[in-house]
């Protein structure tokens, strides 16, 4: 394996990516270039990037990873390299709790040890093609950290029945996370624009006036002495980070989420190096609900929070008791 990191020195101003690493790469050809950058194993400026029409700009930094054994399409990977617990199946359907950690599909950084690489060794082919070879199945995701139900579709009629509901935001998504300070009010609706952070690439960030409207709801279930919160949010919409950027902008970022975390919060002294260390954010996909897309029934799932939430909820009644 060989990281490969490259910058664009001039400046040009049609500077395609896909033909800027042709330039700058003797091993690779055009085809193996153009299936790194739609699997999303190339990233500009740390952000993974699957145009290869992109324009590059002076400065701009590219890194990817030159495997020469790397397949072009994910491999299986049964138990124990990747677990998530099923919750139903049929013939059109999977319905997952995936744990924390795992990514949900190959992408720059993550050729394997994903989601799609335990789906594609529990379904083999029946696995629906609508996302492309790097996605079989995958409708809608969570962040790698950031464990919980989804829904895997296992032929292309399932997978456009249910883009369609998420589409029209049918389909009820509900979390729970724990936040730094209590959201005032207690209960409400955040909406805002969402954009990608135009100063780090990495972060969204809410805009007035660009990006795609994104809406939360949200009510607080408990309050731990006023310096933590739990809450349950509920998507409307399904941008990225949405909850994340959200409840940051409401001025109560997810405990363990440094990408987000906006300010020093006050912590009690007693605790406060196991929050303010707690290794992921404290975000939890505990609700879904949709309709099946062969049968029409209504189909709901709940998922209980993982030790390491339980763990930090209890922690944090301890101290408030």
């Amino acid at each position: 394996m060989n990281i490969v990191e490259l910058s664009v020195a001039v400046n040009i101003k049609k500077n395609r990516l896909d033909k800027f690493l042709a330039r700058e790469t003797e091993k690779l050809s055009r085809s193996k270039i153009q299936a790194l950058i739609s699997s999303g194993r190339v990233s500009v400026n740390s952000v993974p990037m699957t145009d290869a029409g992109y324009n590059l700009k002076y400065g701009d930094r590219i890194s990817f990873c030159e495997e020469t054994n790397v397949s072009e399409e994910p491999l299986p990977e049964p138990d124990p390299d990747v677990k998530f617990s099923i919750l139903y199946e049929d013939e059109d359907l999977l319905v997952i709790d995936k744990p924390a950690g795992i990514v949900v599909h190959p992408g720059a950084g993550n050729f394997s040890h994903t989601l799609v690489n335990g789906l594609i060794s529990h379904c083999g082919n029946s696995l629906s093609k609508e996302n492309g070879k790097y996605r079989p199945g995958v409708v809608h995701r969570t962040d790698k950290n950031t464990g919980g139900i989804l829904a895997i579709a296992k032929n292309d009629f399932s997978h456009r029945k249910l883009a369609e509901q998420f589409a029209i935001h049918s389909v009820t998504r509900k979390y729970i996370c724990f936040c730094y300070g209590v959201p005032v009010p207690a209960c409400g609706k955040i909406e805002t624009l969402i954009a990608r952070d135009k100063r780090n690439r990495l972060r969204m960030a809410v805009f007035e006036n660009s990006g795609k409207i994104a809406t939360t709801l949200y009510r607080t279930l408990k309050t731990f002495s006023g310096f933590a919160a739990k809450a349950e949010c509920e998507l409307k919409t399904g941008r990225t980070h949405q909850i994340r950027v959200h409840m940051s902008f409401r001025g109560c970022s997810l405990i363990g989420d440094s990408l987000y975390k906006a300010k020093n919060y006050f912590v009690p002294k007693p605790i406060c190096e196991f929050i303010n260390k707690f290794p992921r954010q404290a975000l939890h996909a505990g609700l879904l609900e949709f309709v099946h897309p062969r049968s029409k029934k209504i189909m709901h799932f709940e998922s209980d929070l993982p030790a390491d939430l339980r763990e930090l909820e209890r922690i944090l009644d301890d101290f408030a008791s």
